[in-house]
């Protein structure tokens, strides 16, 4: 069974990273002519749980408007879609406001629409994410870019967290990310987390001397490690 909230927020992180690399491609794109900017790349996980594909393909404007289109699956009842809309502003060097609408389709089972709005800078990236329904409480997302403090790193490290509401619990997904990527596009890395996940235990309630079992729905934390290639165009 796939994590929804491990699959939802690496989407996320796919879209900032392919976001800021889609700014530097219109810089150095042939095809800068058109003021479009095209990142994509598709990759293998190998996890604890089971093997994933997932793919990104994104576009952005030399104005910061960006369109970007996730997908992941283990099968087709068990496939995620999230798409992005929205504009991005450089304010100063090394500093963007972004702002936008996200959706998010799990495949046979739910959907969900969010206005999100947050920031990305050399070091750190802060986003907050409102749903679009009134029982849907905001989620939080946060990046630690660690080669600005350890720019000697030969590959891509960062420190990933979110915190969200589930289940009426304040709870909280954490990743450390470690990343190469090769002149060719090919990429490798890992990432070690502790995160959510939903079960089922059984309780058994008492009542006037009678005894009754209930499966009960709980969220659990446990800790995992992926390994994951791929190609980055």
């Amino acid at each position: 069974m796939l994590n929804i909230q491990k699959i939802r927020y690496l989407f996320i992180l796919i879209m900032f990273l392919s976001v800021l690399l889609g700014q530097k491609l219109i810089s150095t794109s042939s095809i800068v002519e058109n003021n479009i900017g095209i990142a994509s790349g598709i990759f293998a996980n190998f996890g604890t749980s089971a093997i994933e594909m997932d793919g990104y393909i994104e576009l952005q404007t030399k104005s910061g408007l960006f369109l970007e289109s996730s997908a992941i699956t283990q099968s087709i009842e068990h496939s995620t879609i999230n798409t992005s809309i929205g504009l991005m502003n450089k304010v100063s060097p090394g500093l963007f406001l972004v702002g936008g609408y996200s959706n998010y389709l799990e495949i046979r089972n739910s959907t969900l629409n969010e206005a999100f709005m947050g920031y990305s800078s050399n070091s750190t990236t802060g986003v907050v994410f409102f749903g679009l329904s009134s029982e849907i409480s905001p989620n939080y997302l946060g990046i630690i870019n660690l080669n600005s403090f350890f720019p000697k790193i030969s590959f891509d490290l960062s420190i990933t967290g979110t915190i969200s509401q589930e289940m009426n619990e304040l709870g909280y997904d954490l990743f450390l990310n470690m990343t190469k990527t090769l002149d060719s596009g090919f990429t490798f890395g890992s990432s070690i987390s502790s995160e959510r996940y939903e079960d089922v235990e059984e309780q058994i309630f008492k009542k006037q001397g009678n005894e009754k079992t209930f499966n009960v729905p709980v969220i659990l934390q446990s800790e995992s490690i992926t390994f994951f290639i791929g190609w980055a165009f």
